[in-house]
Order: structure tokens, then sequence, then C-alpha cells
């Protein structure tokens, strides 16, 4: 033997005395919210999800700079099973809370700000306190809905994550919410789909809004926080983007 083969050997041995307790990061199987009905290539209601590795960490801030968005890169990474960009949102944010839950674990800190007086807390958040509601067995995608104030027929689909840069802003949303209507009074032209909706009474536009967003259907990041301060009680949003896998 070598003498640096001796070295390697005594290299690895204390590898393994440094690293022989460590838990063994496992994989983890969830239940996502669509129950994978939207997913003709994956229809299970589970998908397997693995702890962020240190080079992904790598990745996500490397790629900040690179214009790429970290966070469905890492998702790209950590998702098993089905392609990251086909994923719906109400999908997406719930599986992001998945993967800090088995990365971190259960418990985010974070720094909070109390909207009345504005002083500053740092709080514990138990992520598993935070509400899921599943997609309802009924509700299909894409799924029909009366416009009230025309009393016409559109139907819609969900958003997906390769729809984001759709969805940056408010604007965005109304100048793109022809991508998500996809038929309108029986027709699927999109041009026609297109030219109607800035015609469309403003009530009917709210409609088709949020029927698209559903905000009541995954992941509620919502929570009620008593500032320790002044006292009051109010209801705060967890922030699901990059800075959610980083530890404060």
């Amino acid at each position: 033997m070598s003498n640096l083969n001796k070295f390697g050997d005594d290299t690895d041995s204390k590898l393994n005395d440094l690293f022989g307790d460590l838990p063994l990061e496992n994989d983890l199987i969830v239940r996502i919210p669509s129950e994978g009905r939207f997913y003709p290539e994956n229809p299970s209601p589970q998908v397997k999800i693995s702890p962020i590795k240190f080079d992904d960490e790598k990745d996500m801030i490397s790629n900040i700079r690179n214009n790429v968005n970290p966070v469905n890169l890492l998702l790209s990474k950590c998702v098993k099973g089905i392609e990251a960009q086909r994923l719906l949102l109400i999908d997406k944010i719930f599986i992001l809370l998945k993967i800090r839950q088995i990365s971190y674990g259960e418990i985010y800190p974070a720094i909070v700000t109390c909207p009345k007086c504005k002083t500053e807390s740092r709080i514990d958040i138990n992520l598993n306190d935070l509400v899921v509601n599943y997609i309802p067995s009924e509700v299909t995608d894409p799924r029909e809905v009366t416009l009230p104030k025309l009393k016409k027929k559109a139907k819609v689909r969900f958003p997906r994550i390769s729809d984001e840069t759709f969805m940056t802003s408010q604007e965005e949303i109304y100048s793109n919410l022809w991508r998500f209507v996809v038929e309108l009074n029986g027709s699927n032209d999109p041009v026609f789909i297109a030219k109607a909706i800035p015609k469309l009474p403003i009530m009917d536009v709210k409609k088709l809004v949020k029927e698209i967003l559903r905000d009541d259907l995954g992941l509620n990041p919502k929570f009620l926080f008593e500032c320790a301060h002044c006292k009051a009680v109010s209801q705060l949003e967890v922030p699901i983007n990059e800075n959610f896998f980083s530890v404060t």
C-alpha cells in the first residue's frame, strides 16, 4: 500500500467517525393539493421530494445572478416523478413548504413587522399549523364558469409554473388573462378571446380572475400574529420565496 492510499484510508475513517451518527436524509412522499388529477404523466395523488443538498444551495445562490428563478431550479432538483414546469402553482407552494420542512425542520424562524406599530419581532412559525385545502374532486381543469353580468359561459384553467412570467403583477395578470381562458361563449379561438376580454364588464373580469387563481385552494400561508410591543393581532403571510430556504 502506498503512503497516499494510507492517508486515503485514514481520511475515510475520520469521515465515518464524523458523520456516522448523522441520520440519513430520506426522500419523503407527500400528498399534493391537486392529488395528481391534472398530470396525465403522473396521475398519482402523491409525489416524492428530497431534502436540499449543499450543491442545490450553491446552485440557487449562483443562479440568482444568472436571472434564473432559484426556487423553480430547486423544485427541478428536489421533486421526482414529474416535470417541475408542469406543476400547478397551487401544488408548487405546498411542495416548497414540504421541502423546507424535510430540509430544516417544521419550525421556521422569521422576522416580522407589526403592521400597526412597525416593531420588528423574531418569531417561530410551526409550518405544520398552516392549513392545506385539497382541490375537491368535482373541480376540473379546465372548468366551466358563468359570467355574472353577461350570463355567458367560459372555461378557465389553473396556472402552472410555466405561466409565472404572465403573473408577476396585477397588470400582467389582466394583460394575459386570455391565456387562462380556454373557451368563451363556445369559442376556443385565442384571438377572439383576447379581443373579447378587454370588453367584458369588470364584474365578469373579476370572476374570471378569481376562478383562475382559486386562492381558497392549496396551502394557506396566512397566520395570526400578536405583537409583543403593542398587543395588536394581525394576519400575516409566510413569504414562500428564495428567502424561505435561508436560516434566519
